[in-house]
């Protein structure tokens, strides 16, 4: 279990998902955007939306998008949001990915994207969203991940993850999010590795997580002296300022519900 629940966490740092924390994952949200064929009379649901950036990306594109998130502080972030872009066909919800809050066959699309590594069970949650979803709706996921059969990059990544951030559950490997997926139902159409070409900055992310102190030290001295083989797998560079900048590997799929 998490030290500090999703809840805790991001009613505490609300603030810093910022525009950063969007160009981080900008490439993420294109993606999604691309395979989620998107029509003006779809409804659309984000969970763990967050500050809505994605749930404001999609709803020009259909006539309602509705965004989910446990967070009061980042759902005042995003009604902040759409309210400034004059979205008036996007509403937000209080609730848990692991149990939606909606009747099923309600919606034509389901999007999560950054979010489902905090989730206290990715099962639960696809299998809510296959059951909300039409039939022949689509069930979309972007989220950080492990390399298949990299078992010491899946232990440092996952280690410095809960130092910086307690509510981190787990970073899954494409083989794992093959299986969440075709065990609740789905047809898995697409599964794709994107590489974000912003680079993560290490202080701004330990500020978005709140890691100060020894914890913020400990994370600083792991990517200092990472193996081989994780500083090639995330591009861990030292900067001529002192930073670090490093790149997460992100994992993309699209999968449909029969129908």
């Amino acid at each position: 279990m998490p030290s500090r629940t999703s809840q805790e966490q991001f009613d505490r740092q609300a603030a810093q998902y910022n525009a950063q924390w969007n160009a981080w994952n900008a490439e993420s949200l294109a993606w999604l955007i691309e395979h989620a064929h998107c029509r003006p009379s779809h409804r659309w649901l984000d969970v763990a939306t967050g500050a809505g950036f994605t749930a404001a990306a999609f709803a020009p594109l259909v006539a309602e998008v509705t965004g989910l998130d446990v967070s009061a502080a980042m759902l005042q972030e995003a009604r902040e949001r759409a309210q400034t872009a004059g979205l008036a066909n996007l509403v937000f919800e209080t609730g848990a990915a692991e149990s939606l809050p909606f009747p099923a066959d309600g919606f034509d699309g389901v999007v999560c994207r950054l979010a489902a590594h905090h989730f206290v069970s990715v099962p639960k949650f696809v299998a809510e969203a296959y059951r909300v979803l039409r039939p022949r709706g689509r069930l979309l996921v972007a989220d950080s991940a492990e390399p298949d059969n990299a078992p010491e990059v899946d232990a440092w990544h996952n280690h410095v993850e809960v130092l910086r951030d307690g509510s981190h559950v787990r970073n899954y490997t494409p083989a794992e999010w093959r299986n969440f997926v075709t065990g609740a139902g789905f047809a898995l159409e697409e599964v794709d590795q994107v590489r974000e070409s912003v680079p993560i900055t290490m202080r701004a992310w330990l500020k978005k997580g709140g890691c100060r102190g020894e914890a913020a030290a400990e994370v600083r001295r792991l990517f200092l002296e990472a193996p081989a083989e994780v500083a090639r797998t995330f591009c861990i560079t030292r900067m001529p300022d002192g930073d670090i900048s490093f790149q997460w590997v992100r994992i993309a799929l699209s999968a449909r519900k029969p129908g």
